[in-house]
């Protein structure tokens, strides 16, 4: 699996939103920017030209493939539970497609004490798998086993609605959360995008089905794709809210 292939994937899916997030933060190159869980740099890179970003990520591997992409950016390898920096030290902090794979409620917090007051914590991507929708409904195991995987796995797939809870939990304040739309269009569809795709569910199921069924569901999830019948949704929210100033 390429990592970075996979973050960039799920950067472009985010793109819209992320910029929206930003101007509502009011978050300027001067601004300190710290991403937990940053990853091999995809959504970090959004804050190359800041004088001022750190990345941080409990993954060495994925911070070696970061440092070429954002070489300006100041690095940590560090849990995001245990965040090494000092209480209020930076302006903003966020965070990807990453409380579902950790304490949330914990690392938000940890989020909250590292940024200054009238500073702001981002969860600008949390999936909630507990309202996903895969149609036609011959797919439908597909996502009931992804669910299941990303369970045993350690993971919360039903993280997206907890994070407002989270966010008034850590003592933010001005909190909005919402969840990212969707669109399905007449195009052309991507086989790459799907392929993609289909590395991280194979992934996800081959502990659960034979090859043989596996196969049979991606063969006829393609032909959906390509027959222009599919709907996938996976309600992605997202939260901001605002260190207290006073």
């Amino acid at each position: 699996m390429d990592w970075h292939q996979r973050f960039t994937q799920q950067a472009r899916w985010t793109a819209q939103l992320r910029s929206y997030l930003t101007k509502k933060a009011g978050i300027h190159p001067h601004h300190r920017v710290l991403e937990v869980g940053c990853g091999s740099g995809a959504v970090l890179s959004d804050f190359k030209a800041h004088p001022f970003h750190f990345g941080l990520d409990i993954n060495f591997e994925n911070l070696h493939l970061a440092r070429p992409r954002i070489a300006t950016a100041q690095l940590t390898c560090g849990d995001a539970h245990h965040l090494p920096y000092p209480d209020g030290s930076m302006d903003f902090t966020i965070c990807h497609f990453l409380l579902m794979w950790v304490n949330g409620e914990e690392a938000v917090k940890e989020m909250r004490r590292v940024t200054r007051r009238g500073g702001a914590v981002i969860a600008m991507a949390e999936p909630d798998y507990g309202g996903r929708i895969d149609f036609p409904p011959s797919l439908a195991a597909i996502g009931t086993y992804q669910t299941q995987s990303l369970r045993d796995q350690g993971a919360d797939p039903y993280t997206g609605r907890k994070l407002r809870s989270w966010f008034r939990s850590a003592g933010l304040v001005e909190i909005e959360t919402g969840v990212i739309g969707a669109q399905w269009q007449n195009k052309n569809i991507d086989l790459a995008e799907i392929s993609l795709e289909w590395e991280v569910i194979r992934s996800d199921l081959q502990n659960y089905l034979p090859p043989e069924e596996l196969q049979a569901l991606e063969t006829a999830d393609v032909h959906s794709w390509q027959e222009g019948t599919r709907i996938l949704f996976v309600p992605t929210f997202y939260a901001i809210g605002f260190v207290p100033r006073k």
